[in-house]
């Protein structure tokens, strides 16, 4: 009966080694994890960054253009509105009304991503 007893507390003992030692791999594996969300989390946050401040140059370039031709369009109207024969209340509402669609199109489509709040809610 005492070899058993002996035999029964060597393996009581062993095992708490064994399970002290899957503990500590655990919570190594487990800080490990941490630190892989971590740093992916910040390299996903550089990329939305990067994709944003591209993004956001593109449309600034898209704007100025759109608007510039808009522009030169109105100003073609102006000049050689000779040959469109276009009464002063049509040329008003003409003009009036597409320049609200222009700028309003360019309005909407850059409010998120200049207003900046998008970056505000990333932690």
């Amino acid at each position: 009966m005492s070899s058993d007893l002996k035999n029964n507390l060597n393996y009581i003992v062993s095992e708490s080694n064994s399970t002290d030692d899957k503990s500590k791999k655990e919570e190594e594996t487990f800080k490990s994890q941490k630190n892989y969300i971590k740093y992916t989390c910040n390299a996903l946050k550089n990329k939305r960054y990067s994709i944003n401040t591209n993004l956001r140059i593109y449309l600034a370039i898209w704007s100025s253009l759109i608007v510039s031709c808009w522009l030169l369009k109105v100003e073609e109207i102006l000049i050689n509105n000779n040959n469109y024969c276009l009464s002063d209340n049509v040329l008003t509402i003409l003009l009036g009304t597409t320049t609200l669609n222009v700028l309003g199109i360019v309005a909407i489509a850059m409010y998120d991503i200049f207003n900046g709040k998008s970056e505000d809610r990333i932690k």
